[in-house]
């Protein structure tokens, strides 16, 4: 539920029902898939966008928590 709360406007965000979803939707944004090879970031730099963006986010400090470790499990 934290992660559909972050990505509010995001159709696969809100679709995804399983854990594995998740994991793959998030796998996708740090590898930066969805943005022109020209234009990725590196995978540490999107882990600070994504950490700024659960830290600026409504989530509970909770919620912000499980988030940033579950994004910080994924990096190599």
């Amino acid at each position: 539920m934290a992660y559909r709360k972050l990505w509010p406007g995001r159709a696969a965000a809100q679709n995804a029902t399983s854990s594995d979803e998740v994991r793959k939707l998030a796998e996708d944004e740090l590898s930066d898939r969805l943005t022109h090879p020209r234009l990725r970031k590196d995978r540490p730099s999107k882990l600070a966008e994504i950490e700024k963006r659960i830290r600026t986010s409504s989530l509970s400090d909770a919620d912000q928590d499980i988030l940033i470790r579950f994004y910080q499990s994924l990096m190599p």
